[in-house]
């Protein structure tokens, strides 16, 4: 499957990481706003506000345990920010993608990361192919 290559590279995404912020924000003010009984409204919001840490540690960025992600022939690899080299990966099951999105869960040395791709994270053709990838999986 060398047609669906893909080598990337993501920059930081510090206008997605907004977006998340504002999204989790909403949902944790939605049911005060909605005027649900208080400790409904409390748990609610706590939820919201508890998912927010874990979608933003999967927005790429200095933060991030993964720095790079190739796809060809050989399967799956990714380079961590800690050693810097190729290690064999897996895409795993909650992995999917869309229009303009890409979220990976990506299997790697006994560890699992998140990744949530916006379009202009990698160059289109790489991303349409990355798409493919995670369709076809």
């Amino acid at each position: 499957m060398t047609s669906f290559a893909v080598a990337i590279e993501p920059e930081p995404q510090p206008r997605l990481a907004v977006l998340v912020l504002a999204v989790h924000v909403m949902a944790a003010a939605s049911p005060w706003i909605a005027r649900m009984t208080p400790g409904l409204a409390a748990l609610m919001s706590l939820v919201a506000l508890v998912g927010l840490a874990s979608t933003l540690a999967a927005v790429p960025g200095p933060h991030h345990g993964l720095a790079r992600l190739a796809v060809d022939g050989d399967g799956w690899r990714v380079g961590t920010r800690e050693g810097g080299a190729w290690v064999p990966a897996a895409l795993g099951p909650r992995s999917g993608a869309w229009a303009g999105l890409v979220f990976l869960e990506v299997r790697a040395g006994g560890r699992s990361f998140a990744w949530l791709l916006p379009r202009g994270a990698a160059p289109a053709g790489s991303f349409r192919s990355l798409k493919a990838r995670v369709r076809l999986a």
